[in-house]
């Protein structure tokens, strides 16, 4: 509690002492001896020190309670992304570009919420104003002008007299309304040529508010880009590192080719393609140096926003894949062992995926829906969108 805050409790605490003094003073008979009333007096001024320290107590309890990281159930989340930072507008490519990255292919099928409503394939339409109270959304004023700028998408359109919303090209007939890894697994590896890593974003859990829109900002004259996910741990800590998603190998490819890289506050950035990341990755766990869990598997995602989720071209979306294989630490230990002693040469092609990673089994995790699109949606949003 601050000495603003200790002075004012202190005055209330005199006051009321000075308020029941004088109901007493009021109440009292003339017979009352001087010694009761200075017992009374002293009796009042006790109990109300009492009162006071109570609600200095409670205070500082409050504060402690706002300094802890957001839990959801018994999920904490130590994402830091506040949307609310950005400035509030009307501009229609500004409106556009949000609202055909929540319904792209580098976003809905890991987007848990979106996806449901979506129905997959089914290509259901999404009532405009349940897009509008994603966090990355509501900067956008007034609601008229959300309805507008969607009127002149290339690849949404609007239905039901303009109040819901999209594609106009549905996710393919393979993909069905179950939000499933398998389907998921087919959009990350299309996505893994055009893809980079890049780490250097500060220490483990360094993250700001606006830390997600900062780094999307650096890599956006490199676009178009599709996607920047911030790398979270699974209590969505940010790991420092990131994944870009650029629109095309090409502009991968040159962005790579670049003598001069962007720099993050003066330092420079390890940057690599994702694939080379993966393959590394695969390198430490045959040589035992990495437990492999679930999340490194699939390319070292977030915990239950490693991809991305709705928010803002990527971020802490929600779909994540997550967790970790707490359970398998031994049986991996006793794999790799086997893998040591032939050398890892038999059945090699079944042990990865088409990225080169390791297929390690999960415990059946789902993604989450997460949150905000940021990594919003609920992460994108959603707090629910979020």
């Amino acid at each position: 509690m601050s000495e603003e805050q200790k002075t004012t409790v202190n005055a209330e605490s005199a006051q009321d002492v000075q308020n029941v003094l004088a109901e007493l003073n009021e109440e009292k008979p003339a017979t009352e001896t001087a010694g009761q009333e200075d017992a009374d007096e002293a009796r009042i001024v006790a109990e109300a020190a009492k009162l006071g320290e109570k609600s200095e107590q409670s205070e500082e309890k409050s504060q402690q309670r706002e300094q802890r990281p957001y839990q959801r159930g018994n999920k904490t989340n130590n994402s830091k992304f506040d949307p609310s930072t950005q400035k509030e507008t009307d501009d229609p490519v500004e409106i556009r570009k949000q609202v055909e990255f929540y319904f792209s292919d580098s976003n809905l099928p890991m987007d848990k919420f979106l996806f449901t409503k979506v129905g997959g394939n089914a290509n259901n339409a999404v009532p405009l104003d349940i897009l509008h109270s994603f966090k990355r959304m509501r900067r956008f004023q007034p609601f008229s002008a959300v309805v507008e700028a969607l009127k002149t998408s290339e690849t949404l359109e609007l239905v039901e007299n303009d109040t819901a919303i999209k594609r106009k090209v549905p996710l393919p007939e393979s993909v069905t309304c179950e939000h499933n890894t398998d389907a998921i697994k087919v959009f990350e590896d299309k996505a893994m040529p055009r893809s980079i890593y890049v780490k250097g974003f500060g220490r483990y859990g360094t993250e700001e508010p606006t830390t997600q829109t900062d780094i999307e900002a650096l890599f956006e004259p490199y676009g178009p880009i599709k996607a920047v996910r911030l790398r979270r741990s699974f209590d969505k800590t940010f790991k420092g590192s990131v994944f870009v998603e650029f629109e095309d190998e090409e502009k991968q490819k040159a962005f790579l080719a670049l003598e001069t890289k962007p720099q993050w506050k003066g330092e420079d950035l390890t940057i690599k393609s994702k694939k080379q990341y993966c393959d590394e990755k695969v390198e430490e766990i045959k040589a035992g140096n990495v437990n492999p869990s679930a999340n490194r598997a699939r390319g070292g995602g977030r915990g239950r926003g490693g991809r991305g989720g709705r928010g803002g071209r990527g971020g802490r979306g929600r779909g994540g894949r997550g967790g970790r294989d707490r359970d398998n630490n031994r049986d991996w230990r006793d794999r790799r062992n086997d893998d040591q002693k032939d050398g890892f040469q038999e059945n090699r092609e079944a042990r990865k995926d088409s990225r080169g990673v390791p297929v390690v089994q999960s415990s059946g995790q789902k993604r989450s829906h997460d949150g905000e699109a940021n990594g919003d949606r609920a992460s994108k949003k959603v707090d629910a969108k979020e």
